[in-house]
């Protein structure tokens, strides 16, 4: 076997070995509502289905390196694509919430070990030169399940069965378990001790801290469950951190942020995350309840995002291997945060037309800004510990997600407030906006054959709806804003990132900046 051809099929099992985990994070928000209507359950306890999912993952992920080492890589890989692929099945097959929860949590067990071990395999069986497009195009999937995933989930939810959300990773998943038994290679298998204090302590801590940033949008910061979720998870986590350093054997050697370009790019990372999310967060909900699209249609409408990445990736990816990640990262991010801003001129008016060129540019850019940075990270530690490295990108940017979402997601309600307050007390019954407003509307239902009674309440309830529509479209404008702020930040800490070609050895790339 030549040393491309090798390549390429690591690359193809990485790709099929994570692609449906990615997509399977999304495509339950689509079926959740139908969820509730089969299993009569509320909005709070249906959620667990996507929260158990998130929790059980991030509990695994830290534990990726330990387990490869301990039992072999494609072992453990074999294991995970197995145990999700059973998941999957039993959650199809789920007779109530309970136990489809218990599924969920089987399956983000599995789930969380595969992104960590697939970045590892690459970076085992793919020489420095090469790794910035191997990776470049492993991206690709991380950008295409979110964006398909609802517009797949609406498909199968309208057209099939709930279920078929979770059988349709079966085949999928089959064909990844048998690339990856014919073509992934053993590795040494080292006999370390598990350190059980660190895997409790980030169990713990990493699922309270993800569970408490995913409601608390809805239960609100003050919350007396969402406080103590916060606290025994930041208190949990410090705690780990302090065992980690301690411990002679850790979970995850956390001396490696003693590397300065691991630490500096797991900053950035934080930047490209938010910036991601951000908008993935956003504009679906934009499209569905200002714009009145469905799940599907909103699907189809982030696909250009999709097209973007899929052309910047490769190229992204290309560049950092002959010149390094600084060029294409500070591009990356300078385009992504201007098409951000771009967005704050989205209203209901506008064409689809320009906001498909404006996704099609912001996702050119996320390509440019995500893989060399994470890329970079990889590099920049000794080979024997990039499995510890990639576990510990994956749970920082689960965490970083969860973080920006919720952020986002409660400037957003505020937003909201703030602005319908300000209007209420501009726009009163006696201002010259209102009275014009409200004449038009009772001539047009008097004529219609209404009381004048009756369309002068009328005229006022549409006037507080035209006012709450104008008070939330100002709030994602004031979003997005924040957004393209973060990133236009993080191309500061982007400019120390390296320039210069990765070396051809079978080194660790460290380069210096």
């Amino acid at each position: 076997m030549n040393q491309a051809t090798s390549e390429t099929k690591v690359l193809l099992v990485a790709i099929a070995g994570t692609f449906m985990m990615i997509l399977d994070q999304t495509i339950m928000n689509i079926a959740l509502p139908h969820i509730m209507a089969v299993f009569n359950e509320t909005t709070d306890r249906a959620q667990l289905v996507i929260s158990a999912y998130l929790m059980a993952s991030a509990i695994t992920t830290p534990a990726a390196a330990f387990l490869a080492m301990r039992f072999g890589l494609k072992r453990v890989y074999l294991f995970s694509q197995a145990g999700f692929l059973l998941g999957s099945i039993f959650c199809g097959m789920s007779w109530n919430t309970n136990s489809l929860i218990f599924f969920r949590i089987i399956q983000g067990l599995c789930g969380g070990l595969l992104s960590p071990l697939a970045m590892t395999l690459l970076f085992l069986n793919i020489p420095p030169q090469d790794r910035g497009t191997a990776m470049g195009i492993f991206g690709i999937p991380m950008m295409l399940g979110p964006a398909i995933g609802p517009t797949l989930g609406g498909y199968l939810v309208t057209y099939w069965d709930w279920r078929w959300c979770f059988y349709i990773n079966v085949p999928i998943v089959l064909v990844a378990i048998m690339l990856g038994i014919m073509w992934i290679e053993d590795t040494v298998i080292s006999k370390t001790t598990f350190d059980i204090w660190g895997f409790a302590l980030a169990a713990v801590g990493f699922s309270c801290l993800l569970y408490g940033l995913s409601y608390a949008p809805t239960w609100h910061w003050d919350d007396w469950r969402i406080i103590t979720l916060l606290v025994l998870g930041s208190i949990c986590t410090l705690a780990w951190i302090v065992v980690e350093l301690r411990s002679k054997q850790p979970m995850l050697d956390l001396h490696i942020f003693k590397s300065t370009g691991f630490s500096l790019a797991t900053g950035v990372n934080f930047v490209t995350t938010i910036g991601l999310f951000s908008v993935i967060f956003l504009l679906p909900m934009f499209l569905q309840n200002l714009r009145g699209l469905s799940a599907m249609e909103t699907g189809l409408m982030m696909l250009p995002a999709v097209f973007g990445s899929m052309i910047s990736m490769p190229v992204s990816g290309r560049l950092y291997d002959k010149i390094g990640p600084k060029l294409p990262v500070v591009i990356g991010l300078a385009l992504t945060a201007v098409t951000t801003l771009w967005m704050q001129n989205l209203d209901i008016t506008t064409s689809d037309t320009t906001l498909r060129w404006m996704l099609f540019w912001r996702g050119i850019g996320m390509g440019f800004a995500m893989m060399p940075v994470m890329t970079y990270a990889l590099a920049s530690v000794p080979q024997a510990m990039t499995a510890q490295a990639s576990s510990i990108l994956n749970v920082t940017r689960t965490i970083f997600a969860s973080f920006g979402i919720a952020v986002f997601a409660t400037m957003l309600d505020t937003f909201q407030k703030m602005n319908l307050a300000m209007m209420v007390q501009t726009v009163t019954p006696d201002s010259i906006l209102a009275l014009q407003f409200l004449s038009q509307v009772q001539v047009v239902m008097m004529q219609a054959g209404q009381t004048l009674e009756v369309a002068r309440q009328m005229g006022v309830y549409l006037l507080y709806q035209f006012m709450n529509q104008r008070a939330v479209i100002t709030a994602f404008e004031m979003d997005y804003v924040i957004a393209s702020v973060v990133l236009i930040l993080g191309i500061i800490p982007a400019l120390f990132l390296p320039f210069g070609r990765a070396k051809k050895s079978g080194a660790p790339v460290d380069i210096s900046v």
